[in-house]
């Protein structure tokens, strides 16, 4: 296959950052992780009102956040919540990470091989690709939780033996003066914890990157999340900061766009659509109060306060309109989450290359399994009749 040309001139430096607003607006990035929202919104909803189902608060809860994750977003209710709910939202939210990390992974391969010239990579093989590594990613996030509960057990030692009965006068006398001893070890195994935690929150966003750039197992992609950290903590933190301010820039931007656009060509509808009593408007209000957007209801032109029942036909549009604007709204998060996973990734090239002074753009372009296969097959057949020839 041969070797696809870079895309642009790239700097190795804070100027290459600025590309991720570009790249993360591309229909293709956008879509996989509206896909990853989308599921990962089901998983928490399906899981929350299931646990509610027998639940005196359901009514309550319903009619104050609707299908808004509220306590994905503030891990906080104002109705007392019961224990069953709180547990299946922590896993729905856990669930929702696991999902992203995937759809992150893929998309973060999609953004590396269009740095390096393949602007057609596709979803399909971005997709087999994070489902072909999810072990080492998911693993990733698991080792580095597991060495900071092991770097956590080392100096508590002491505190389990007292646990033990007849143990603890030899706890007591020899352990606890060991542990004194050893406190500047116990120093440094702090400070690694310190960084471990700094890995943990990071991975999240490069552990994707670094699978997709390198295709590396579990134990090459933890070596490389910490030698970016070590080596590299001001670039990283500087450059963290820069792509956040394009995301949050261009996350606001499109918001923007996106509901002043809606708002213009929902205008004349909202205004003269009348159905017997109801207006256009009140569907639309109706709508927003199922997702949690009141606040968003004052900006509605002749809209009512009040909650009235509606026809079956109203509805039924009440129930598509809640839906596209689930969707709408994921669609304007799929944004900067593509400019994060674009970006991370732009970042891990950079500092892979300021690092170990290795350029991860002159790899070559990753080739689809089928076209493997096909090619195996041909060499195969090449070298059989070649056999033949010679013989």
């Amino acid at each position: 296959m041969p070797k696809l040309e870079m895309t642009g001139k790239f700097y190795f430096d804070f100027r290459d950052i600025f590309r991720a607003g570009r790249m993360g607006f591309k229909g293709k990035k956008m879509f996989m992780h509206f896909l990853g929202l989308i599921f990962g919104y089901i998983v928490y909803e399906v899981l929350t009102y299931i646990s509610l189902a027998n639940s005196d608060v359901i009514n309550s809860f319903w009619k104050t956040y609707g299908l808004c994750p509220v306590f994905l977003i503030s891990w906080k209710s104002s109705i007392i919540l019961p224990l069953p709910t709180i547990i299946m939202m922590v896993i729905g939210a856990i669930v929702w990470i696991i999902i992203y990390l995937l759809f992150s992974t893929a998309v973060s391969k999609v953004a590396i091989e269009e740095l390096r010239g393949d602007d057609f990579y596709s979803m399909r093989n971005a997709f087999k690709f994070a489902f072909k590594n999810a072990k080492s990613i998911y693993v990733t996030i698991l080792g580095l939780i597991g060495i900071f509960l092991f770097c956590l057990l080392l100096p508590s030692l002491v505190g389990i033996f007292d646990l033990i009965p007849k143990i603890e006068l030899v706890a007591k006398h020899f352990g606890t003066p060991l542990t004194a001893f050893l406190t500047i070890i116990v120093y440094f195994l702090g400070l690694f914890m310190v960084l471990t935690i700094i890995a943990c929150l990071l991975g999240l966003l490069l552990i994707p990157a670094i699978i997709a750039v390198t295709g590396e197992d579990t134990f090459e992609t933890i070596y490389q999340l910490y030698s970016t950290i070590w080596n590299q903590p001001w670039r990283l933190f500087i450059y963290t900061k820069l792509i956040w301010f394009v995301a949050i820039l261009g996350f606001s931007i499109f918001a923007v766009i996106s509901i002043a656009g809606l708002y213009m060509a929902y205008l004349p509808s909202m205004v003269l659509a009348k159905q017997d009593t109801f207006y256009f408007a009140d569907v639309i209000a109706r709508a927003l109060r199922i997702i949690n957007a009141d606040y968003l209801i004052s900006i509605i032109p002749g809209a009512s306060s009040v909650i009235n029942p509606m026809p079956w036909t109203l509805d039924l549009a009440t129930f598509f309109l809640f839906i596209s604007f689930i969707n709408i709204v994921a669609i304007i998060i799929a944004y900067p989450l593509s400019v994060i996973s674009s970006g991370y990734t732009i970042i891990y090239v950079i500092l892979r290359k300021k690092t170990a002074d290795e350029n991860m753009l002159e790899l070559s372009q990753e080739e689809p399994v089928e076209e493997q296969a096909t090619q195996s097959d041909g060499q195969k057949a090449e070298e059989s009749t070649a056999d033949k020839a010679f013989s």
